[in-house]
């Protein structure tokens, strides 16, 4: 399945997908157009007021003519703003009513199957080629996730929940954090191995040298900053 996340630069804040950029090809038209609204209550301060009409993308009739779109069924989480006209409730193409009144039974399907008062054989499948078992990062000190909006982040959930991430690449490292699907590279990293067994030799490396690539996973310490690193002991290494 192919998809394409389109949100406006501003204000919203490109949580999942950072520094991307791509061009696509609509010839073969686009068979679901999944629209959401401008979530107001997620502005920080400084962003109230930003939305606008002339940069958040309308769905109407206008659009829907264009030929990627002939056949394009339109859902919507409701409730909306100005994101989706009304004019395209009668289109048959339209699905977010239906959408809506198939949440409730959707929902309470799956809360009996997780609670046990439903049974459902289930066919276990081979990963798809490709699909990677990324090692987690778990640790208390170290890094947060850097994405403002992040649940893990809210001083309503820190005392709940512990920063938790996959390291989904190691040229360059990469960790995406499990909560809000953020991804980003840390500066520095160490070993909880301390290679050379003595505190004398607990040091720091950029992300880019060598250990990066060579640390085991359950012995890996990232940090954002030297201050950070060396907060916790560290002293920098000629790596860094």
């Amino acid at each position: 399945m192919d998809a394409v996340y389109l949100t406006p630069n501003s204000p919203h804040q490109l949580a999942m997908m950072p520094d991307i950029s791509l061009e696509i090809e609509l010839e073969a038209g686009v068979d679901a157009l999944y629209v959401t609204r401008p979530q107001k209550e997620r502005f920080a301060a400084a962003e109230a007021g930003k939305e606008s009409k002339k940069e958040y993308p309308v769905v109407d009739k206008s659009l829907l003519k264009g030929k990627p779109f002939k056949k394009s069924l339109v859902m919507h989480p409701l409730p909306r703003v100005d994101e989706l006209a009304y004019e395209v409730d009668a289109d048959p193409r339209s699905m977010y009513f239906k959408q809506a009144a198939r949440g409730v039974p959707v929902r309470m399907a799956l809360l009996a199957l997780l609670l046990g008062a439903r049974e459902v054989p289930s066919i276990i499948e081979e990963s798809p080629a490709g699909d990677a078992d990324y090692p987690v990062y778990r640790r208390k000190s170290g890094i947060a996730c850097p994405n403002p909006r992040c649940v893990s982040t809210q001083e309503t959930e820190t005392k709940y929940l512990s920063p938790e991430f996959k390291i989904v690449d190691r040229e360059p490292l990469t960790l995406r954090c499990v909560y809000c699907e953020h991804g980003f590279e840390p500066k520095y990293v160490a070993s909880s191995d301390w290679h050379e067994g003595t505190t004398a030799e607990k040091k720091y490396h950029t992300a880019d040298s060598r250990w990066a690539k060579i640390i085991k996973s359950e012995n890996l310490i990232v940090f954002n900053s030297a201050s950070d690193a060396e907060s916790y002991g560290f002293k920098p290494s000629h790596y860094a």
